[in-house]
């Protein structure tokens, strides 16, 4: 056998010594194949009490940064361990370095508050949402839109006018409107001029929101709001509650600090997404555009997110009152 393999090995245009071919042989007798064999490589700088006592100090201090946790981890050890080995130590525990989402701070009340809305709507049928006008303002910057926009550029055009999003201080003006949906359809569009005061807000009650509700919904249709200070105003809740003795409107209690709850911020988020589409040259350019985006959103996108309710409850019992990923 041993010939046999020096023969073959001889034809070869490289003479290799009798020792490889001996091995070769053996190597062969052994697994059936003579495929090198697998190699334990360079030993761990790390080990897997190292990659433990890494993961807690991560999940001690979320954002401390690779460069503060390498540098922490290294004091007092003999050999030091790079950033690249700490990183694949945490991310064999499923730790990855993200940018943090931004959430309205939570204290223990309005986690509380959360909670208990989200237990007595959360049985809420379709029929019950279906009369509900979801209500809110939203402002629409004419320049430096918070979505990421991407461009076809070649490597040396990051800097090209034609690659850039041109940006300006301030937003470079803005729009400002209020508006509402519910499972009927939109209220019209009121673009507000200068700042929205409770004054304002209480002409928006009376002129828009109550009489546009009772067009789309019927009398004793539900009124939902957010805790903003000119809603909670005693000049507007004084008001709503007079209407509400009258059997015209039924206010909704809202937790504070709930935007996720909110269906009407994703409605936003569809408005923008449209409008993204079309040029903003002007505020009265865009306000156009607004109405007419707005004024077209299918029923069943309508539908689709006030029914979203249900669901948007049980994520909140689930995070115990706490952020979801609404």
């Amino acid at each position: 056998m041993l010939f046999f393999w020096f023969c073959f090995l001889k034809q070869e245009k490289e003479i290799r010594p009798l020792s490889t071919v001996a091995d070769t042989v053996k190597r062969y007798k052994n697994t059936n194949s003579v495929a090198n064999l697998k190699r334990s490589g360079r030993p761990r700088k790390i080990n897997n009490s190292d990659s433990r006592y890494l993961k807690l100090c991560s999940i001690r201090s979320r954002r401390k940064t690779l460069s503060v946790i390498t540098e922490e981890f290294n004091i007092g050890r003999k050999i030091s361990a790079s950033r690249s080995v700490v990183n694949r130590a945490l991310h064999s525990w499923g730790m990855l370095g993200r940018v943090a989402c931004r959430k309205p701070l939570l204290s223990p009340r309005n986690i509380k508050k959360r909670l208990l809305f989200a237990k007595e709507h959360v049985k809420w049928k379709k029929k019950q949402w279906a009369k509900v006008l979801v209500t809110d303002e939203s402002k629409f910057d004419l320049f430096g839109s918070k979505r990421r926009t991407y461009v076809r550029r070649f490597k040396n055009e990051r800097f090209e006018s034609n690659c850039l999003i041109p940006t300006v201080k301030h937003g470079g003006g803005n729009v400002m409107i209020w508006g509402g949906i519910c499972v009927n359809g939109v209220t019209r569009l009121k673009r507000i001029e200068g700042i929205m005061d409770k004054k304002v807000y209480h002409s928006i009650l009376v002129h828009r929101a109550l009489p546009e509700g009772k067009k789309l919904l019927g009398k004793g249709f539900v009124f939902q709001e957010d805790n903003d200070p000119k809603h909670s105003s005693l000049f507007c809740r004084n008001y709503l509650a007079s209407k509400e003795k009258s059997g015209d409107v039924v206010r909704m209690v809202w937790p504070p600090q709930s935007p996720d709850l909110n269906p009407i911020e994703s409605m936003w988020d569809y408005v923008d997404t449209r409008l993204n589409k079309t040029e903003r040259n002007s505020q009265d350019k865009m306000w156009l555009n607004l109405e007419a985006t707005w004024n077209s959103i299918p029923k069943k996108i309508l539908r689709k997110y006030i029914y979203s309710m249900k669901n948007r409850c049980k994520a909140v019992i689930h995070a115990k009152g706490g952020h979801t990923s609404y």
